[in-house]
């Protein structure tokens, strides 16, 4: 490695865990979605609660939130980003 560089395998392995971690939270929540349509297509009388749904859109716009700090932080200690 250059001395002139900085060793970004922290700031990569930081990036590669927040995509895991969105990947997963955008799994359940297509995963709820489909549960939600297919309840409401459904001829039951009983409204499902879709507080889950709300919840995991929360969290699928924090992992976003932390996939575009850590994106950024491996960009700036590659010297990329200005």
């Amino acid at each position: 490695m250059r001395h002139d560089r900085e060793d970004t395998t922290a700031q990569e392995a930081a990036l590669r865990a927040a995509r895991d971690e969105a990947a997963s939270v955008l799994a359940e929540l297509a995963a709820e979605a489909r549960a939600l349509a297919k309840a409401y297509g459904g001829r039951s009388a009983r409204i499902p609660d879709g507080s889950a749904l709300a919840g995991l859109v929360d969290a699928a716009r924090r992992a976003e939130e932390a996939v575009d700090m850590a994106a950024h932080d491996l960009a700036t200690a590659r010297g990329e980003d200005a």
